[in-house]
């Protein structure tokens, strides 16, 4: 008999999943657009979004690696 997907170790339990799920909705909410829905992807869009002062949008600005104090000063002078 296989366990299909009732195999709990081939899925994100429950908990762990709504958590993520609440941090996408929290941070759409600011206005901010991470590159997924992990919570990784998430918090690095908060902290970019913490550093540039405005929302970060994965869809128009640079990945979150580049995003630094100072790469953000060149933006904000650039109105990015």
């Amino acid at each position: 008999m296989n366990a299909g997907d009732a195999d709990s170790r081939r899925s994100m339990p429950t908990k762990a999943f709504n958590k993520e799920l609440d941090a996408y909705k929290e941070a759409r909410a600011q206005g901010i657009q991470p590159a997924g829905t992990s919570m990784k992807k998430i918090q690095e869009a908060v902290k970019a979004s913490d550093i540039l002062g405005k929302p970060y949008d994965s869809n128009k600005m640079a990945p979150t690696k580049h995003i630094t104090k100072k790469s953000a000063e060149v933006l904000n002078q650039l109105g990015a």
